[in-house]
């Protein structure tokens, strides 16, 4: 979810950020220090600086060894950029905690990617392959890094948007140019089965998800300025219009793409013609929306185009993010855990038109792609402040329309 020189200089809450790396990847920070999980032995490069310590006082040696050796490693992470222009995927490794990206491999395609979705196994990658009318599953090779090919499917429609229900048994798709949405069944090997729904909604249908209880399905749609609202059926992956079927925000605004908050019955909307995020208030009896807050995500002193593109939430809830094209920036809002509002503070620099970003699953990094200067940009994320500090900056695929992290086991 994602993303001193960025500042603008008449607003002391926007995002300081630190001046783009010019290389490819990030220096490895210093290695914290650790214990031998087998002794209660400092390793040796420990010695001088706890010498004192821990011959007058071993219960903390003990005690140090203890906690540093049964602290979690955090989970290694792969990179998928859908390059669409390129028609192919493109897969880094992720150094964390530094958040350097490297290559590791190209994919060809035989059409244009986009959207991308993994499964709730963590082991299968569904990808819209948009010139084609199709989704193409991939099987994700934990200790080789790798993906592979499955097979595709044509669900005659050009999908703006995929994603997976909670239980991973049916893709719901949001068709941009076609003005519709559907669900597809996922059989037991991961592949696509047989097509379930196909609902006619309006022009510019641009996202489609369930909400967490896995009932309700919303699909933001930035032509007709409306969120389609459905009833989901787990059992068979069907969808069926709620009442009413869709709610509007304020004139002008187009919500593009949707977040859930964890914990809040509330849903954030960025707004693609609005340059702003609403949020919603979100009845979980009956699956509709209602609007309560718009707020922009550009400086008080930009006057350029912009639209928005993609959002994110942190799973902890106390952050929200969106990107500008125009502005070519993250914005980040802090969110009121009581009430759902959103408090800006700031926006980081992107490269130009940052179409997607995506949040690392554990919320350390965010890496947004400049789909006009087919680049990468990688930011830490404060967890208690939830400002981004910018990290490195490196080309990637042309046309990079989608970026999805993926968990390694």
């Amino acid at each position: 979810m994602r993303r001193s020189t960025l500042i603008h200089h008449h607003d002391a809450h926007l995002v300081p950020i630190l001046p783009a790396a010019r290389s490819q990847t990030i220096q490895r920070p210093t290695p914290l220090p650790y214990c031998s999980p087998d002794t209660n032995l400092i390793m040796p490069h420990l010695l001088k600086s706890y010498e004192t310590l821990m011959t007058t006082q071993p219960l903390f040696a003990v005690l140090l060894c203890a906690m540093l050796a049964t602290t979690p490693a955090l989970a290694e992470q792969l990179l998928c950029v859908s390059a669409s222009t390129d028609k192919q995927l493109v897969l880094y490794d992720v150094d964390l905690p530094s958040g350097a990206l490297k290559l590791r491999n190209k994919i060809a395609l035989k059409g244009s990617p986009g959207s991308q979705c993994i499964s709730p196994d963590g082991n299968r990658l569904y990808v819209s392959i948009r010139s084609l009318d199709s989704v193409a599953v991939f099987k994700i090779h934990h200790k080789q890094r790798n993906l592979e090919h499955l097979g595709t499917t044509n669900i005659t429609a050009n999908a703006a948007y995929i994603s997976l229900d909670r239980t991973g048994k049916t893709l719901l798709w949001a068709s941009y140019s076609s003005g519709v949405v559907g669900s597809y069944r996922i059989q037991s090997n991961g592949q696509l089965g047989s097509a379930i729904s196909r609902i006619p909604t309006a022009r510019c249908a641009h996202a489609i998800l369930t909400d967490p209880s896995n009932q309700y399905v919303f699909a933001p749609h930035t032509g007709p300025n409306a969120v389609y609202q459905f009833h989901f059926s787990p059992a068979d992956g069907k969808l069926t219009p709620n009442q009413p079927a869709f709610v509007r925000p304020a004139d002008g605004l187009e919500p593009r793409h949707l977040a859930f908050h964890p914990t809040l019955p509330v849903v954030y909307c960025d707004d693609e013609a609005g340059a702003s995020v609403t949020a919603y208030h979100f009845n979980r009896e009956t699956g509709t929306l209602d609007p309560f807050q718009t707020v922009t995500t550009l400086p008080p002193d930009f006057s350029g185009n912009n639209s928005c593109a993609d959002i994110e939430i942190t799973s902890d809830g106390r952050f929200v993010y969106a990107s500008n094209r125009g502005h070519n920036s993250v914005a980040g809002f802090a969110v009121d855990l009581e009430s759902g509002k959103l408090t800006a503070i700031g926006q980081a620099p992107t490269g130009d038109t940052p179409r997607s970003f995506n949040l690392s699953p554990d919320g350390t990094l965010l890496v947004a792609a400049g789909q006009a200067s087919h680049d990468l940009h990688s930011y830490r994320r404060d967890s208690n402040s939830g400002k981004l500090t910018r990290g490195s900056q490196l080309p990637t695929g042309k046309g990079p329309a989608w970026v999805q992290f993926i968990t390694l086991r």
